[in-house]
């Protein structure tokens, strides 16, 4: 029967329903913040590339191998990522100042240029998300959030 999902073996009846809980309020929240749009807060950009343009905007230069670490990217899949930035003219790749086979990456005039609208469309969004929403549930939606970030993330930080 097409649709309909089968117990994995080994699973109880209330596993499966947690599951089904987790994978609702994913397909649920996937679809409040747009991640499924051809391009994320209608531009050329998909989720992926939004954040490592994020990533880029808000720290300091990092080598590849650390930014796929900590967005938990596929090398391979990260690197065309990086490409496609620096065919645009919107990443720099510079040799580290310690050690030549590494690279340090940071987004030039252009990529931040062209990352300060998505920033402030992401706000905007989140704003509209917010807005209908009286201070008592912002304050419980932020507490949920921090909630779920605390115990999926095991407490460490952003």
């Amino acid at each position: 029967m097409v649709g309909v999902a089968t117990r994995p073996a080994g699973m109880t009846g209330r596993q499966v329903g947690r599951i089904a809980a987790v994978r609702r309020f994913n397909r649920f929240y996937t679809r409040c913040i747009g991640a499924l749009d051809d391009g994320l807060l209608q531009s050329e950009f998909s989720l992926t590339e939004v954040r490592v343009l994020f990533e880029l905007a808000h720290g300091q230069p990092t080598t590849a191998g650390t930014l796929g670490q900590r967005l938990g990217l596929d090398a391979g899949y990260l690197s065309r990522i990086l490409q496609r930035f620096r065919r645009n003219g919107l990443l720099l790749r510079e040799p580290s100042p310690h050690d030549r086979r590494e690279y340090h990456l940071r987004l030039t005039s252009l990529g931040r240029t062209t990352f300060a609208p998505l920033d402030r469309a992401a706000s905007r969004e989140v704003a509209q998300l917010l807005r209908p929403l009286v201070e008592g549930e912002q304050r419980d939606l932020l507490s949920a959030m921090q909630t779920i970030m605390r115990i999926l993330d095991g407490g460490r930080p952003d």
